[in-house]
């Protein structure tokens, strides 16, 4: 009875990870051990080689995903996330480039329609492809006619 006792508390730990389990979860953390620049699955330091170890052991206890990168995160804090939690303040890092885009949309039509309205403007206008000794002639008409009124 305790032999049973012992091999089912241990029956979830003795569960086999695969490559790709850990290094699904190893690619969502940095390394400090290659100065955050690298994932763990990426930098070859001593140290991502244990918290690679500390991955597989709570993947072969059961644990999810989330939780082993919750954990990382109480840890080392935030910038041990390869990407950033979606609440607070990085929600609006999330949506920054989304929203830049947009606006420069909303600028570049508005430019376009701007454009378009000065050139319906140009066009409505009278050429002034006038001769100016012409145009000297008609304004001296012009003056006599009002004289002679």
């Amino acid at each position: 009875m305790l032999l049973l006792l012992f091999l089912s508390a241990n029956a979830s730990y003795g569960k086999e990870v695969s490559r790709m389990e850990l290094d699904e979860v190893a690619d969502l953390i940095m390394s400090p051990g290659c100065d955050y620049v690298y994932t763990l699955s990426n930098c070859p330091s001593a140290q991502a080689d244990q918290m690679k170890e500390l991955i597989k052991d709570r993947l072969a206890k059961g644990e999810s995903k989330e939780f082993i990168l919750n954990y990382f995160e109480d840890v080392y804090g935030p910038k041990i996330l390869a990407q950033p939690s979606k609440k607070g303040f990085y929600l609006i890092a999330w949506w920054f480039p989304y929203f830049l885009v947009l606006d420069l949309f909303v600028i570049v039509g508005i430019f376009l329609i701007m454009w378009r309205k000065k050139a319906r403007i140009k066009e409505a206008m009278p050429n002034n492809d006038i001769n100016p000794e012409i145009d000297a002639l008609l304004e001296d008409e012009v003056r006599r006619l009002r004289e002679d009124e």
